[in-house]
C-alpha cells in the first residue's frame, strides 16, 4: 500500500511540473499556429503559357452504306466495332427481286437494239432510194419538156395556116395540147425540186432516226449494266478499309434502293476511316489568336493549303519529332512550323497522346453570346481507334519564357490596376513575422505562376497566406497608433 502511494505522489509530481513548464513556455505560440501564415520563395524559372481546351474525337470521316439494290436482309456478317478491309462482306439482300429488274432490262435492250438496227436499214435505204426518185423525177421533167416542145410546134403550125386551112376543132385540139403539156411540164418540175428537197431533208430525218434509236440502245444498255451492277450490290462490300461503326438494319428487314427510292435508299450502316484520328476542339475567341501562332502555316486561315493525307502526316511527325529534341519550334521549311498539342483521354489516364493543328475553322460559332473557333487537331500515334467518341483534353504550349522571376498566384493582391505582395519582416528573432507591402509590375501567367517584370526579386519571401493578428495584438497595435 506505502508502494502505490509513493508511485501515485511521483505521478502527481511528475504533472504539476508539466503544467509549470507550460506555463513558462510561450502558450501563444501554441495556439497561434494557425495565424502564423505561409511563406514561399520568389524563384527564377521557365514559365509556359498554355491554352487548354475540350474535343471529342473522331475519325476522319464517316461513311454512310447504302446498296443499289432492293431486297430482304438475309445476313449481316460483321458486328459493330469490328475493323474491316476493303472487299469484305457487309450485308447480303435476297437477289430474287434484282434478278427479275435484270432480265427486264436485258429484253428492252434487245427491243432497242433491234429498233436501232432497223433505223440502220431505213436509212441505207434512203440513202439509195432518194437519189433514184431525183433521177425519175428529172426523167419526167425531160419528157415533159419533150411533150411540151412537140405540142408547140403543132400549135404554131395550125395557128400560121390559119382558119382558111385548119377547122375550128382542129385549133382547139391543138391549143388544149400545148397547154396541157405546159402544165405537165411545170408539174414534172415541181417534182423534181420536191425529189431533190426530200434527198435532202428524209435523209437527214433518217440518220436522226438512227441516232435516237442508238441512244435508245445506249440507255437500255446502261439500264441492263445499272441492274447487273443492282444484282451484284445484293452483296454489299466495304469500299474502303474502316471500322464499323453502326449498323442500321436487322435480318429480314426489306431496304429499298439508293437509285430508285425518293428519300435517297435506306441507310445499312456506318464505316468509320480511323486510318486518321481528329480532335474537334471549341477555342475561345480570346485565345485564337495564341493558336494560329503555334499552328503550321497550312493551317492557319488565310494561309491554309490543302495537301494529300501522306503529306499532312509528314508535316505532323516533324513537328512532333521537333519539339522532342527541344527545338522550340519545327525548322522553318516552306509550311513547318508549329507545336504539337498534349492530348489526354480519361479512360486512359496512364497514356498520353500528342497531336498537331490541321486545320482552324474560319468561321466562328456563337453560343450563350460567346464566341468560339472550331480548331481540327490530328492524332499521331499507334492504337487511336480506341479514342473513338472519348472527350480529350487537350493543352496547347502557346508561349515559353525562360530565366523569369515568379511568383504564386495565391501571393499576389491587387487594388484596381495595380498589383502588390506582402513581404514578411520583423524587428528581432523574438517577434512575430509581419508584413510589409510591396508594388509589383506583372506580366504572364500559367494559372499556378505569375511573372513579376520588377518590385521584387528572386530569392525573397512573399506571404502566400498572410499572418494574422491576435485579439491582444489588435488591442496593442490600436493603442500604439
Amino acid at each position: 500500500m506505502a508502494k502505490k502511494l509513493t508511485i501515485l505522489g511521483v505521478f502527481v509530481v511528475v504533472f504539476i511540473a508539466g503544467i509549470a513548464v507550460v506555463k513558462n513556455t510561450n502558450l501563444l505560440s501554441l495556439s497561434n499556429v494557425w495565424l502564423d501564415g505561409q511563406k514561399e520563395e520568389v524563384t527564377r524559372g521557365t514559365l509556359v503559357i498554355p491554352v487548354t481546351a475540350t474535343g471529342t474525337v473522331e475519325a476522319r470521316q464517316l461513311i454512310q452504306i447504302k446498296s443499289k439494290a432492293s431486297g430482304v436482309v438475309t445476313d449481316i456478317p460483321v458486328i459493330e466495332g469490328q475493323m474491316v478491309k476493303k472487299g469484305d462482306v457487309l450485308i447480303k439482300l435476297d437477289p430474287v427481286d434484282e434478278n427479275r429488274n435484270v432480265e427486264a432490262r436485258k429484253a428492252e435492250l434487245q427491243r432497242a437494239t433491234s429498233a436501232w438496227e432497223k433505223s440502220k436499214i431505213a436509212l441505207e435505204k434512203q440513202r439509195v432510194d432518194l437519189p433514184l426518185q431525183t433521177k425519175v423525177a428529172e426523167a419526167r421533167l425531160k419528157d415533159a419538156e419533150a411533150k411540151l416542145k412537140d405540142a408547140e410546134f403543132r400549135w404554131n403550125r395550125v395557128k400560121r395556116l390559119g382558119e382558111r386551112s385548119a377547122s375550128t376543132q382542129e385549133l382547139s385540139t391543138n391549143e388544149s395540147s400545148f397547154e396541157v403539156a405546159e402544165a405537165a411540164r411545170d408539174m414534172a418540175k415541181l417534182d423534181l425540186e420536191r425529189a431533190r428537197n426530200d434527198e435532202i431533208v428524209l435523209l437527214q430525218s433518217a440518220e436522226q432516226d438512227v441516232v435516237q434509236a442508238k441512244a435508245a440502245a445506249d440507255a437500255a444498255e446502261k439500264a441492263w449494266e445499272d441492274a447487273k451492277q443492282r444484282l451484284a450490290e445484293t452483296t454489299v462490300r466495304a469500299r474502303s478499309d474502316g471500322m464499323v461503326y453502326k449498323i442500321q438494319v436487322r435480318q429480314g428487314e426489306t431496304i429499298q434502293s439508293g437509285t430508285s427510292s425518293y428519300a435517297g435508299g435506306t441507310p445499312l450502316m456506318m464505316l468509320a476511316d480511323v486510318e486518321s484520328m481528329f480532335v474537334i476542339a471549341q477555342i475561345d475567341e480570346a485565345d485564337i489568336g495564341a493558336i494560329r501562332q503555334i499552328a503550321p502555316k497550312n493551317a492557319r486561315p488565310g494561309q491554309a493549303e490543302k495537301y494529300d493525307e501522306a503529306e499532312y502526316i509528314r508535316i505532323a511527325m516533324e513537328i512532333i519529332a521537333a519539339a522532342e529534341n527541344d527545338e522550340a519550334t519545327a525548322k522553318e521549311e516552306k509550311h513547318i512550323v508549329g507545336r504539337p498539342v498534349e492530348v489526354k483521354v480519361d479512360a486512359y489516364p496512364s497514356e498520353e497522346f500528342k497531336g498537331v493543328i490541321e486545320r482552324i475553322l474560319p468561321e466562328p460559332e456563337r453560343a450563350n453570346n460567346a464566341i468560339a473557333f472550331r480548331v481540327r487537331i490530328r492524332l499521331i500515334g499507334e492504337d487511336l481507334q480506341k479514342l473513338m467518341g472519348l472527350q480529350a483534353d487537350l493543352w496547347f504550349k502557346t508561349e515559353e519564357k525562360k530565366g523569369v522571376v515568379l511568383v504564386k498566384n495565391e501571393a499576389l493582391r491587387s487594388e484596381g490596376r495595380d498589383c502588390y505582395v506582402y513581404v514578411p519582416y520583423r524587428n528581432s528573432p523574438r517577434e512575430r513575422w509581419s508584413e510589409k507591402k510591396v508594388p509589383v509590375k506583372v506580366g504572364k501567367t500559367d494559372g499556378t505562376f505569375t511573372e513579376i517584370l520588377s518590385g521584387i526579386d528572386a530569392g525573397a519571401e512573399v506571404w502566400v497566406k498572410r499572418p494574422k493578428l491576435t485579439d491582444k495584438e489588435k488591442r496593442e497595435s490600436e493603442r500604439t497608433s
